[in-house]
């Protein structure tokens, strides 16, 4: 498997950012749990990426 890029908007600019994931080998099988419950079983892939760090371009506090 390879690695694949995350492409959404930064909350801070506005601006596009990109996060490397990395694929966990070995899953089978995913159970979310969430409100209201939502499950899945069965084939999964599954990628983990870090948390994006703060952004280097915060627009200016408004006046």
């Amino acid at each position: 498997m390879t690695s694949r890029l995350h492409l959404d908007l930064c909350p801070d600019c506005d601006g596009l950012r990109t996060t490397t994931l990395q694929p966990v080998p070995g899953v089978v099988d995913v159970t979310l749990v969430g409100d209201p419950r939502i499950a899945y079983r069965g084939r999964a892939v599954v990628h983990v990426g870090p948390m994006p760090g703060p952004c280097p371009n915060p627009r200016p506090e408004e006046a």
